[in-house]
């Protein structure tokens, strides 16, 4: 099989060129917001630790439900128990008893009061780990990205080439890159205890990345001619 540098380099086309990986970004707004809730009770065993986290997990449900959350979109969580040592000199052990709730809101403006009273309802034993804010359908800010990093790396081939002395032919192949040295994307925590101020979605931003190969343009009266190799970052086989 023929390595993708060899595409082109046949005696009726010219060979050289220049390969540079082009960068680009777009914003989204977040449409859905992702809550980590969980019960958390301490007892001296462990059917009493489970018995008092399930009752108030239970009236966290019945809030969700009397704000209209429907049921498929409130999910278990992280469930578990351990012990932990008490007293003074540690010798005393006790139960806790930690039930896990992940719930998914669709309507932004409301979420903060949703959970605000899913909180409260629960009482004391309620845990909020965080909020989430994810971009539900992130395909036209993708494609917002994707057409910003194809005109970086246009512009960058074309200064290369300019600086070269030649121009830009036929593109060779384009390889779509992972982008690099970004944050998680569609992922942003708000603090647990700043959950009771409204919701903001704000905006998140959309990265992509792309390596294009061009052939130089032939020139007049030399088609066919090697030309020098320009290389913007490492080759992409």
């Amino acid at each position: 099989m023929r390595d993708a540098h060899d595409v082109g380099r046949h005696d009726d086309r010219p060979r050289g060129g220049v390969t540079v990986r082009g960068t680009g970004a777009a914003d989204a707004v977040p449409d859905v917001v992702v809550a980590d809730l969980a019960t958390e009770v301490r007892a001296d065993d462990v059917a009493a630790a489970l018995r008092e986290a399930t009752d108030a997990l239970a009236d966290v449900r019945a809030a969700l439900r009397d704000a209209g959350v429907d049921d498929r979109a409130v999910r278990t969580g992280a469930t578990s128990t351990w012990t932990e040592q008490t007293g003074p000199d540690g010798q005393s052990l006790r139960v806790v008893a930690r039930l896990g709730m992940v719930v998914t809101l669709h309507d932004v403006g409301t979420a903060g009061d949703v959970i605000g009273r899913a909180v409260a309802a629960g009482g004391s034993p309620v845990r909020l780990g965080g909020l989430r804010l994810v971009v539900s359908d992130p395909t036209a800010a993708q494609a917002r990205a994707r057409e910003a990093a194809w005109q970086d790396a246009a512009a960058k081939a074309a200064h290369l080439a300019q600086l070269a002395g030649r121009a830009t032919g036929a593109v060779l192949w384009v390889h779509e890159d992972e982008p690099g040295g970004a944050a998680p994307l569609f992922a942003r925590a708000a603090r647990a205890e700043a959950f009771a101020v409204p919701v903001e979605p704000g905006e998140q931003t959309v990265q992509a990345a792309v390596t294009v190969r061009w052939a130089w343009a032939p020139e007049a009266g030399s088609a066919g001619t090697a030309g020098p190799e320009v290389e913007d970052g490492p080759t992409v086989r």
